[in-house]
């Protein structure tokens, strides 16, 4: 007899499965949040939020929580900087087609503009390691978050602007610099206050353990800190097991926490307002981000191999071995994935979304 029933239930066991599955051999831990039509049909936990102190395993394990706190890595991308992005657009403070060198006077190239950072087809460097003195070209180092600022628009470009895609945190670290001048205040404090307490979060923000936040509300990620089990150092490199503060290098050493391309954390519940928000076209319940027009500009404006809109990844062929099962039944969706273990999709066909949130980092370095 034919399947009758609908995506996404038709794969809710499936996913349920393999995530129980996962536990079972290896991944510490998870949280797994889906939605349908505003309703949330399966939001389950499983496995643990820490098992290491840095190279030995706990005595006791901490369970992973509904409401563990997860640093969302590169999910920041879309829940902070790309959400802010489409609030100044919205507004008309800043264009997609503005070049860069309007707002950062001595940045390296006269072409590159908004629309090109966004997309990831700006020809700056996938990653650039300021914090590291072996890394970069002494006049780069930085460990500070203002001298990391002034260097920024300094980075060499590593192929000409529109010609190939390269996943740039550099370029939205870039965005995050653009939007501070705009604004008028530091990152944290923008997205803090025009769009997690508007929309009524509690668990969202940067640098959570500053606010008040208790360490055991957080999973954990690296066992030892950013040193790969031991085989990777420089100066002040830390070594303990990390909880609560953020795992990217550059978010944490260059930036000091706050940053446009990772430093997020956020819980399967308050993300999934927000992915509400995004497939209601901009709005939750009385508040409202910007215009619908505005969500389908960054949405449908897509990059030279229409492997991103602005800021969001277009799961295709090519994106298969991300997004896995969920990918053959997507129509018209959106997502991004985060170093840590995080994934979501919007799929505006099913008005569905999918959360995906583990800490597959919190375990040894092979």
């Amino acid at each position: 007899m034919k399947n009758t029933v609908s995506y996404p239930e038709k794969w809710l066991e499936r996913i349920d499965r393999e995530a129980m599955f996962s536990t079972e051999n290896g991944l510490p831990g998870a949280v797994i949040s889906i939605s349908r039509d505003g309703r949330n049909i399966l939001r389950k936990k499983y496995g643990y939020q820490k098992k290491y102190n840095e190279y030995d395993l706990m005595p006791e394990f901490e369970p992973m929580r509904l409401d563990t706190i997860f640093d969302l890595a590169s999910l920041t991308k879309i829940f902070s900087t790309t959400l802010a992005f489409m609030i100044l657009v919205d507004r008309k403070e800043v264009s997609i087609d503005d070049k860069v060198k309007h707002y950062l006077k001595d940045f390296t190239d006269d072409t590159v503009t908004i629309k090109q950072l966004l997309g990831h087809n700006s020809g700056l460097p996938a990653d650039f390691r300021f914090f590291d003195p072996a890394s970069v070209p002494p006049q780069f180092y930085s460990q500070s978050r203002n001298r990391t600022i002034s260097l920024i628009p300094k980075v060499p470009l590593v192929c000409p602007p529109g010609t190939r895609t390269i996943y740039s945190d550099i370029g939205f670290i870039t965005l995050g610099i653009i939007l501070e001048k705009i604004t008028g205040v530091c990152q944290d404090v923008f997205v803090e206050d025009h769009i997690y307490a508007p929309v009524g979060l509690k668990n969202t923000g940067y640098a959570l353990l500053r606010k008040g936040f208790a360490v055991d509300r957080f999973e954990a990620s690296e066992r030892c800190g950013n040193t790969r089990d031991g085989h990777v150092t420089f100066p002040n490199i830390r070594t303990r097991t990390l909880q609560g503060e953020v795992q990217d290098e550059t978010a944490y050493y260059a930036m000091e926490q706050i940053s446009a391309n990772a430093g997020l954390f956020s819980t399967a519940s308050d993300l999934e307002t927000l992915c509400q928000l995004l497939l209601a076209k901009g709005s939750h319940g009385s508040f409202r981000l910007c215009s619908e027009k505005t969500v389908d500009l960054f949405l449908e404006t897509k990059n030279i191999d229409a492997s991103y809109g602005l800021g969001f990844q277009i799961p295709n062929a090519d994106t298969s071995l991300i997004y896995g099962m969920l990918l053959p039944e997507a129509g018209n969706a959106y997502g991004h994935t985060g170093w840590t273990g995080k994934c979501f999709l919007i799929d505006f066909a099913h008005n569905s979304s999918v959360l995906i949130l583990t800490n597959k980092r919190h375990s040894p370095v092979l």
